[in-house]
């Protein structure tokens, strides 16, 4: 076999970084829960497609969608993701203020609903504090809109 000129060995060398930078990319645009569905559904498609039979016949995307979704809640040890709970959740934001305890931070108090109030907490807890160090924690609540009907899909 002959070996490729350097300036073509460079060539692809680049073409793949970009390949892997560009995918990378995408992937850290994707919540945690989104990364964790493409992983699971990716690696479950692959695994249906080498048990695929030489020469079957492709079937439509919803089918394999339905397939690979199927598969997935047939291992739920190995794809937990797909069992994840998607009711609805109001979006809500809550507070906490926290302090270093050894080697990382911990929560000292109450979960606030309410900013301005979960604010006070945080200044009152560094004026009267012998060690101000002290901080506010933001934690949101993230929900799933699933279409129930959708006539843009039907049939």
């Amino acid at each position: 076999m002959t070996e490729l000129p350097q300036q073509i060995a460079d060539y692809f060398e680049r073409r793949q970084q970009a390949r892997t930078s560009r995918i990378r990319d995408f992937l850290d645009t994707l919540t945690p829960r989104e990364q964790a569905l493409v992983e699971q559904a990716a690696v479950m498609g692959y695994v249906r497609g080498t048990m695929a039979p030489k020469g079957a016949e492709i079937p439509l995307n919803k089918e394999i969608l339905a397939e690979v979704v199927d598969a997935c809640f047939a291992f739920p040890e190995l794809y937990p993701v797909f069992h994840a709970d998607l009711a609805p959740h109001p979006a809500t934001s809550t507070w906490t203020i926290e302090s270093p305890r050894r080697d990382e931070w911990g929560s000292w108090g109450a979960v606030y609903d309410d900013y301005d109030w979960a604010r006070e907490r945080y200044t009152d807890a560094i004026e009267h504090s012998f060690n101000p160090k002290f901080r506010m924690v933001r934690a949101d609540t993230v929900y799933t809109v699933v279409a129930e009907h959708d006539p843009d899909e039907e049939d």
